[in-house]
């Protein structure tokens, strides 16, 4: 019923969905962070086997705005480019892919010469809202900001880890070109520890101690409830005694 109801709002408010690749990026002084652009896949697809394959790469900031946009040609199917991604004050956001014969699962590498991580993208969708349903939202949404609240659109719920030793940060991106005020209610233990409304810039993104919600002395395992009034994704950031300023994993959560 809840997904029904999804899709009338979306059909109301003319919101469009475009099909999207995308990659969350990190970077931390002494973090290389790199795209690997490969089309493998696509030997196996008659018709999409023969290249050359020219590939759209942007790369967008926290605050949403454009770093740098890349043009990049595969030779063949079997070819790779690793692509260094542009490093930022910020140190996080979104990476999107389009390629119009692309049909491989793209990766996202951290490396400190000593440590090494990879996750892949998803080949999902960015939701564009016309200017009626912006400015609906902006004012509906800092309405319900002032009670700590946000319009439930879509949710998520995920089990993280927090400890001296071991911690997870979340990645959280917004795939929308509204602002997206995401509420992350943290519980732990059957009660609730805490709750905080982060504010998301169009596609922007948000790197947050889950950790930090709640105060100390709830080591363990949290879950993780985050509702935001657009589109949006998350990526686990894990850390370890160094916290950030360490080594990094970077996982994709279904």
């Amino acid at each position: 019923m809840r997904r029904l109801l999804r899709s009338l709002a979306r059909r109301f408010l003319a919101v469009r969905r475009t099909p999207t690749y995308y990659l969350p990026w990190l970077s931390r002084p002494g973090l290389d962070c790199a795209l690997i652009i490969a089309n493998v896949e696509s030997r196996f697809r008659p018709g999409f086997s023969d290249g050359p394959f020219p590939v759209d790469v942007v790369q967008y900031d926290a605050d949403g705005a454009t770093v740098r946009r890349y043009e990049v040609v595969l030779g063949d199917c079997t070819d790779v480019v690793e692509l260094a991604l542009q490093p930022t004050p910020a140190g996080c956001g979104i990476v999107v892919v389009r390629g119009e014969r692309l049909r491989s699962d793209l990766y996202v590498t951290l490396a400190n010469g000593e440590s090494y991580t990879a996750t892949h993208g998803r080949g999902e969708f960015v939701e564009e809202y016309p200017a009626a349903a912006r400015a609906a939202l902006t004012v509906l949404g800092g309405a319900l900001a002032l009670a700590g609240a946000t319009v439930a659109a879509f949710a998520r719920d995920q089990y993280v880890y927090a400890d001296v030793e071991s911690r997870s940060h979340v990645l959280l991106m917004n795939l929308s070109n509204v602002t997206n005020r995401i509420r992350v209610a943290v519980r732990a233990e059957g009660r609730t520890l805490g709750a905080r409304l982060i504010a998301v810039p169009p596609m922007g993104a948000r790197l947050f101690d889950v950790g930090a919600i709640g105060g100390g002395g709830h080591d363990g395992v949290r879950r993780v409830r985050l509702t935001g009034n657009a589109w949006f994704n998350l990526y686990l950031v894990g850390a370890g005694p160094r916290d950030l300023e360490g080594p990094l994993s970077l996982m994709h959560v279904k």
